[in-house]
């Protein structure tokens, strides 16, 4: 068995794993800086576009604003005659006395010059007299802004200058617009100027010619359209088809940009809105660039750029992993012999010494191990004393300690106190279970106790345990799991304490403070009577005083008589008690009342401090001093839930401010009548019962005293 072992590790030698992390290293470094790179190109890549697809968009804008602006100059510098012009149709048209179509428009505008068109628009936005017959006819209620511009004009006086803009039919040319409305406002009169004249400035302000030369150094951009803010193109004033059209209107109605991406065939468009609208004029010459990306050479390019990485990875991985393979067989023929001399030592031979080596590091590893074999030996000697004087430091201690072996259960250790405390001597403790050692009861009651302490790392277990063979000893006892470095449950450890002296000498303090309490304030009561007696002049007016006095004297007897029958019977370990014969106990203990008290407990005991009684009676004596009615009532009964039971007090009397719910149970605090809750709190606390006020001011005081699972029991 022992030669098979060694050669399957003559199989997995040093250098291998030398190798195997060389080339992994190399393949993680290579592997690293290739994605590295690539992510970083493609960034670049991402980068450059996204830069020059914002520059080409943005230097469309400033080219429309520009063209724009243009068009403003000289709009400014035809208003003058355009106004001229103007008045002269406003005369022809009241020559003929208001009709339209008497009036003689041919001779009209080669008056006016070469380049000038006349149209006279009705009250209903229709075009019904025009020297440019592609507009005869020409409805702008189709185009609702400025129909309404147009009825504005209409119904007011003066001269409307409009700004240099395409015009709507025809070839789309830039002409100049002006209005005036009839005196009569019935029609609107519109001068246009256009032509020859207009030339030079349709062909240096051609919006198409003009965004075509910047969108095409962009090499991404596969085509691009120019449209007017009726959705129709700016070149030759016709509607795309579908869903071009769709998409433009809701441009035009958000008068935003929008970006439609088409993922499967690599296109993006971008539709880019020019808003150049002035409120001054009627027309909007605001503009939309439809923009088409085609992104499949930038997938391409980063495609090559990733085979060549890959290419260049390979090849690198290669070449390492050979440089690798002779680098590990001259690094381990040294350790070799540094093992082999190892080997020697962990068998057991401290004496043996690491044989001299050529390199300076290995010498180093050299000096260290054989430094550190002397250390060892060192080591295991001063173990040995320590652990000799820790066992006997433990063993004297004045509290108990013993220590269970979690896989088995044994005790593997239990010092003198131990077996003072316990009983059992170490000799017949060791290397016994609790099965082994104690009745089944006791045994069961250990394991419910210490059930799942391992699954809780951290966690401590605080418990009193009463023995009733020894006079009612009651010994407090801590459990700490113990996990090694890897959070493996090893040991179990005790620490135990007698404790029953101080229980007494507690509960002494406790039981005297309340008694003298409650006998000082009955005191009080009898006091009070008997000087108000004085002040009576009949001796039946006297006597009605002096029996006041009887219920707190009687009162005084009951809990003299209660204290003696303790400290007769003593009150060191907790008892089953019944809950019901329990706050009997305690009303007899009370004065004259006309209190209504009810008891609806059922048939059950619970295991509590003798001083039961006295936890009702507190309660009683509270609700008595507190009361605001005359005969308030007091019930007391049980509930019981799904693991605990719940004694309730309830109390119509008086009731307790949110604020102080949880202050009227700590010592030391003043909380104003309400009193010896504190007290109430520890004694129940002594076998794990704790008690808190739920109460509303509506309902009065409510105290839930819960007795959890094995605590109680139903007769």
């Amino acid at each position: 068995m022992v030669k098979e072992k060694s050669s399957r590790r003559s199989n997995r030698s040093f250098s291998f794993y030398i190798l195997i992390f060389m080339v992994l290293l190399i393949v993680c470094i290579v592997g690293l800086l290739t994605v590295n790179a690539y992510v970083f190109t493609r960034e670049n890549f991402d980068r450059e576009y996204q830069n020059l697809e914002s520059q080409t968009e943005w230097n469309v804008v400033e080219a429309l604003r520009l063209t724009d602006t243009a068009t403003t100059i000289l709009d400014d510098s035809l208003n003058d005659k355009m106004r001229d012009g103007l008045n002269k149709v406003n005369v022809e048209y009241e020559r003929v006395n208001g009709d339209p179509s008497q009036m003689n428009l041919t001779a009209l505008k080669a008056a006016l010059g070469t380049g000038y068109d006349i149209y006279i628009i009705d009250e209903n936005g229709v075009i019904v007299e025009t020297t440019y017959l592609p507009e005869v006819g020409q409805d702008f209620r189709s185009i609702p802004y400025f129909y309404q511009y147009l009825t504005k004009i209409r119904n007011a006086e003066g001269f409307f200058p409009d700004r240099v803009v395409h015009e709507l039919l025809g070839a789309g040319q830039y002409r100049k617009y002006a209005y005036m409305p009839t005196a009569d406002h019935r029609y609107v009169l519109e001068l246009g100027l256009g032509g020859e004249s207009f030339d030079a400035v349709n062909d240096a302000l051609d919006d198409h010619k003009n965004v075509k030369k910047i969108i095409m150094s962009n090499p991404y951009v596969e085509d691009f359209t120019t449209f007017n803010t009726l959705g129709l193109r700016v070149s030759n004033n016709t509607a795309p088809p579908e869903p071009v059209k769709s998409q433009l209107a809701e441009v035009i109605r958000t008068r935003a940009n929008l970006e439609i991406v088409d993922t499967a065939n690599s296109r993006t468009t971008h539709y880019l809105f020019i808003d150049l609208h002035d409120t001054l004029y009627g027309s909007d010459p605001s503009r939309i660039v439809m923009i088409t990306y085609n992104t499949q050479l930038i997938e391409d390019a980063l495609n090559n750029l990733l085979i060549y990485h890959i290419v260049v990875a390979l090849i690198a991985i290669i070449t390492g992993c050979i440089m690798a393979f002779f680098l590990s067989r001259h690094m381990t023929q040294p350790i070799q012999a540094i093992v082999e001399d190892v080997d020697i030592i962990a068998r057991g031979n401290l004496n043996h010494r690491i044989r001299e080596t050529r390199n300076i590091e290995f010498a180093i590893l050299e000096n260290g191990i054989n430094t550190m074999v002397d250390s060892l030996k060192a080591a295991f000697q001063k173990m040995k004393d320590d652990e000799i004087f820790q066992n006997e430091m433990i063993d004297q201690l004045p509290v108990a300690i013993f220590i269970t072996r979690a896989s088995d259960g044994k005790y593997i250790f239990w010092n003198k106190m131990s077996e003072n405390l316990f009983g059992i001597p170490a000799s017949e403790t060791l290397g016994k279970t609790d099965a082994e050692l104690f009745s089944p009861d006791v045994v069961t009651a250990i394991q419910e106790e210490n059930s799942g302490i391992f699954s809780r790392p951290g966690e401590v277990r605080n418990k009193i345990i009463s023995k009733r063979d020894n006079g009612g000893t009651i010994i407090h006892m801590i459990i700490v799991p113990v996990f090694d470095s890897h959070g493996t449950p090893q040991y179990l450890l005790g620490i135990s304490e007698d404790v029953s002296q101080q229980n007494i000498n507690l509960k002494m303090d406790l039981l005297f403070s309340i008694t003298r309490h409650d006998i000082l304030d009955n005191l009080s009561v009898i006091m009070n009577h008997l000087e108000r007696a004085q002040l009576k002049n009949t001796h039946e007016e006297m006597q009605q005083f002096f029996d006041k006095t009887v219920g707190s004297i009687e009162s005084i007897r009951n809990q003299i008589a209660y204290m003696r029958a303790l400290q007769e019977l003593g009150f060191i370990s907790p008892k089953w008690q019944r809950v019901e014969q329990a706050f009997r106990d305690a009303v007899l203990l009370l004065p004259q009342h006309r209190a209504s008290i009810k008891t609806e407990a059922r048939e059950v005991e619970i295991f509590a401090d003798p001083l039961l009684p006295r936890v009702f009676f507190n309660l009683l004596e509270n609700s008595l001093r507190n009361t605001t009615l005359a005969k308030p009532e007091i019930t007391l009964f049980t509930k019981r839930e799904p693991d605990d039971l719940l004694i309730v007090y309830a109390d119509n009397g008086y009731s307790i401010p949110a604020d102080v719910k949880e202050k009227i149970f700590e010592g030391g605090v003043d909380t104003g009548p309400i009193r010896s809750l504190f007290l109430i709190r520890e004694l129940l606390g002594f076998t794990g019962i704790t008690i808190r006020e739920t109460g509303t001011p509506k309902t009065g005081v409510r105290f839930e005293i819960r007795v959890p699972k094995g605590k109680y029991r139903f007769l």
